[in-house]
């Protein structure tokens, strides 16, 4: 008999810890889809195509510490947890109530002839309690419809969030690209123009001209310095935001990249309107559209009766000697039909709600179709502009690359000054800052376009021919 006990204890303790680690590996399992999810919103493949190693490594970390990501994240957990809870509400509910009482009762006399001694009595009651509503209008199964749509719209969120934050990550970084490139350039105008004030200075004491000419170059000095400035403040404020979306207390500051190529990005000629099925807002439009039709639908069926089926079973004597006899056993069964006849209008009002709410989400779907569109072509519109205006600036750096090197042959050639070799120069800088102003702010552009598309890979989307940024 010692064995076989011993026997079952074994196996039971096996079993639930098989059963303990089948559910640790499923948790698992799922934790990895939840995360393959994530990453597939980060979406790295888009961003690998900028041939910039560093910031795919910066994405990474962002993916493992934002602050924000890790919060729609937990949402999505919150709402799972909701989901439960309402499919816990379409199921039986079983509920074990154990109640001990021991009462005791005065001498009372009822009558002439009749006495009711003093008594004490103990109750002792242990029933398992069960009710269950009979979802015959699907009331319950859609409650937890409506609740796997609001699951839907978090995890859009979710994904959102994800567009949202690399994209704005990303134009941070290209615009400290930005910044480094022209602080370089910013450093050589300054170098030149100090020189130039003090060339204009000798000009000044000998005579060869007026102060209005030495005051133009000495402001034009201190124009310099001030942008000088003005772009080290930028790119300190730029850093300090990397930095804190990066939430990476190791990174003590952001190389810098003045050094680093400008990738060159192509953008397509055109996007059909069907792309705007892939943006967050679309989906979670269309989920609360939904979602507020269901809700409609629940509040309709709350105006019919419903039926609950309630039983118990247990023990229930006046002493624990009796406790486990037969004659306590306790068991009970039936069905409560319930209906309100009077809510002072409660319900109704209730049902005009979600009936006002649905028309409600039917025009914010109808007007995220319009906004989407709009979007997408806005920022496309603004992509093929600064492509235009790229070129026309590479074409006004190339003259005045022409103009500068016209310069120096003059100066060599002693049919000028070295005050006209310095201004050529300042100009020709002056125009290849704004070529790289404008090459960063086509990758910006490209940046909002595959944010405005719903972070799709602009290189996947069909069009006729691509055009360079």
């Amino acid at each position: 008999m010692k064995k076989i006990l011993l026997t079952t204890i074994i196996c039971t303790l096996v079993l639930a810890g098989n059963f303990l680690n089948t559910a640790d590996a499923k948790k698992a399992d799922k934790t990895a889809e939840k995360e393959s999810a994530a990453i597939q919103y980060l979406n790295l493949e888009w961003w690998e195509t900028f041939n910039d190693p560093k910031l795919c490594s910066y994405l990474q970390k962002l993916f493992e510490n934002n602050h924000d990501l890790k919060i729609a994240g937990l949402r999505i957990k919150e709402e799972e947890q909701l989901v439960k809870q309402s499919i816990a509400n379409e199921l039986p509910n079983i509920q074990l109530v154990g109640n001990i009482e021991r009462m005791r009762g005065a001498r009372e006399e009822f009558g002439k002839d009749l006495i009711i001694p003093k008594y004490t009595q103990n109750n002792i009651m242990f029933p398992l309690s069960a009710s269950y509503e009979l979802d015959i209008w699907g009331i319950n199964r859609n409650k937890t419809k409506s609740a796997k749509k609001d699951l839907d719209i978090v995890k859009e969120e979710e994904h959102a969030t994800y567009i949202s934050t690399t994209s704005s990550f990303a134009t941070m970084y290209f615009n400290l690209l930005k910044c480094d490139k022209l602080i370089q350039i910013q450093k050589e105008l300054l170098n030149l123009q100090e020189n130039l004030t003090k060339l204009t200075e000798k000009k000044y004491k000998y005579g060869k001209c007026s102060i209005d000419e030495l005051l133009a170059e000495q402001k034009n000095l201190k124009y310099i310095k001030e942008e000088f400035d003005t772009l080290n403040k930028e790119r300190a404020i730029l850093e300090n935001g990397l930095k804190t979306m990066l939430a990476d207390g190791n990174i003590q500051e952001i190389q810098n990249m003045a050094g680093f190529e400008i990738p060159n990005i192509k953008i397509p000629n055109s996007i059909p309107s069907e792309i705007i099925e892939n943006r967050p807002d679309y989906a979670i439009a269309e989920n609360y559209l939904e979602k507020t039709g269901i809700d409609v639908k629940i509040a309709k069926r709350n105006l019919l009766p419903r039926f609950i089926i309630f039983g118990q079973f247990g023990l229930n004597a006046y002493g624990l000697s009796s406790l486990f006899k037969s004659e306590s056993i306790l068991a009970a069964l039936g069905i409560t039909p319930a209906i309100d006849i009077f809510s002072g209008g409660r319900k109704l009002a209730y049902l005009k709600f979600n009936k006002y709410k649905y028309e409600e989400a039917g025009e914010y779907y109808r007007k995220t179709i319009l906004t989407s569109l709009e979007d997408v072509n806005n920022t496309l519109i603004i992509s093929k502009t600064n492509s235009q205006n790229l070129e026309d600036a590479k074409e006004r750096h190339h003259l005045e690359n022409i103009n500068f090197q016209n310069a120096n042959k003059k100066f060599e050639a002693g049919a000028s000054t070295k005050l006209d070799s310095i201004k050529a120069n300042k100009a020709l800088l002056e125009s290849e800052k704004e070529v790289i102003s404008y090459e960063i702010n086509g990758i910006v552009s490209a940046i909002n376009l595959y944010k405005s598309t719903g972070g799709q890979n602009l290189y996947k989307i069909p069009t006729e021919t691509p055009e360079n940024i």
